[in-house]
């Protein structure tokens, strides 16, 4: 006899903490944001709002002689707010009166909750992966995606193109008003041929602006960017893949550790060239999640008009930045 409802529900919950460890928080750039303290759930709200500084709160006065120089009282108010919308997006677990019938015991039922619910939290992680490095889901159109050249979900971050031509509008900021304060993101074009002097100058351009002086710590690279990358530094490696309990990680370079992600080395729809890297500094990005929308499981209940039942996978997030200028991007980078 299969085991009721309310036990399968119970199950599924269990399930749920488990699974999201082991798949959708094994994505890397997900896994360094965790790390980094940087996944913040929150109680509801309309939208994320996160503080980004453009400048000084006061000015210094330098004291000279016997110090007596008259101090400057100037208040400037340095802080504003980028807001983000919440994505909100929902995907059921469905197991039917057939699949419990062929599976006969508690135990095999609860396997086979398992295999389902792990296939949902994959199937999740490949979709907000897709949004995040590309923007081209069409299923979580609402989340922030670092293409700052897609016109799909609206608002991209990165930008493959110089500091001066970058337009987009983040958290409500926009880049041409606020480019003096730093609100764009880093830029280098390798023009077809991909050396390492490449992203040295991004990491260093990254790390001159970042609020708290350190190099960024990720990089996501294209296949045939890092195969480029590898064939450079083959005779100076420093690192093998089995060196770390960090299965993902493919090498590191200046500090910075180096994953894969096939999504990358896309035609960026203006210009019309390969997105090649991101370089990322994981403390400045964060991972929004509304406490009751982080992979809410809800109850196993029948499907009206079918011989099945269901539970619903509940998502409430978004990728929120407050310094974009510690991130930058690299094309045509493939060869």
């Amino acid at each position: 006899m299969a085991p009721p409802q309310s036990v399968l529900s119970t199950t599924l919950r269990l399930l749920r903490d488990k699974l999201m460890d082991n798949s959708f928080i094994a994505h890397p750039l997900i896994r360094a944001i965790e790390a980094q303290g940087g996944v913040i759930k929150v109680s509801g709200g309309s939208r994320v709002d996160t503080p980004v500084i453009f400048g000084d709160h006061t000015s210094i006065t330098e004291l000279t002689g016997a110090g007596f120089n008259p101090v400057s009282m100037d208040v400037t108010d340095p802080f504003h707010t980028a807001s983000f919308e919440w994505a909100n997006f929902t995907q059921p677990v469905i197991l039917s009166k057939v699949e419990k019938a062929a599976n006969k015991g508690d135990l095999a039922v609860v396997n086979l909750l398992e295999s389902k619910v792990n296939n949902t939290m994959l199937a999740l992680r490949k979709e907000v992966n897709l949004q995040i490095i590309r923007g081209t889901s069409t299923r979580i159109t609402g989340l922030q995606t670092l293409n700052g050249s897609t016109t799909a979900a609206g608002t991209g971050w990165l930008e493959g193109v110089a500091q001066a031509s970058q337009d987009s509008v983040v958290g409500g900021l926009s880049k041409v008003t606020y480019q003096a304060q730093n609100w764009f993101n880093q830029f280098f074009d390798s023009a077809g041929t991909y050396d390492t002097s490449h992203l040295d100058q991004l990491m260093i351009n990254a790390q001159i602006y970042s609020p708290d002086g350190e190099f960024p710590d990720i990089i996501l690279m294209s296949p045939s960017c890092f195969g480029a990358h590898q064939a450079l530094i083959q005779t100076n490696m420093r690192y093998s893949p089995g060196d770390s309990e960090d299965k993902g990680m493919v090498g590191m370079w200046r500090g910075a550790r180096i994953y894969i992600d096939p999504n990358l080395g896309f035609t960026a729809e203006s210009p019309a060239k390969p997105i090649s890297a991101y370089v990322l500094s994981s403390a400045n990005i964060k991972l929004y999640a509304d406490v009751d929308g982080w992979f809410e499981m809800g109850d196993m209940l029948p499907v009206p008009g079918t011989a099945a039942e269901a539970a619903m996978v509940f998502c409430r997030m978004q990728l929120v930045t407050g310094h974009l200028a510690s991130h930058g991007v690299l094309v045509d980078a493939e060869a």
